[in-house]
């Protein structure tokens, strides 16, 4: 698969993750298309993680789950007086 812009060879692994891109990496960092993407991670084990790629609506109304509303600590949360 050629690029729509410069007419190069598109890079396999630009085509595994985009299956129906027009442009090479270059031109697509050049042309920047607005597709903004941000990231989270995901500890669903304690020696690694992953990232989930999301849009950046998709990223701004999640984050309300994310960010912790509480105290830092469980420590914290235990020491307080509850007869107060």
């Amino acid at each position: 698969m050629t690029c729509s812009n410069c007419f190069n060879q598109i890079e396999s692994e630009r085509v595994e993750l985009i299956p129906h891109t027009q442009v090479c990496g270059g031109c697509a960092r050049v042309l920047n298309l607005g597709i903004k993407k941000k990231g989270h991670m995901i500890f669903g084990h304690k020696t690694g993680a992953e990232i989930q790629v999301l849009s950046a609506e998709t990223y701004a109304s999640q984050k309300k789950y994310w960010t912790p509303n509480g105290a830092r600590s469980a420590v914290k949360n235990f020491s307080k007086s509850i007869c107060s």
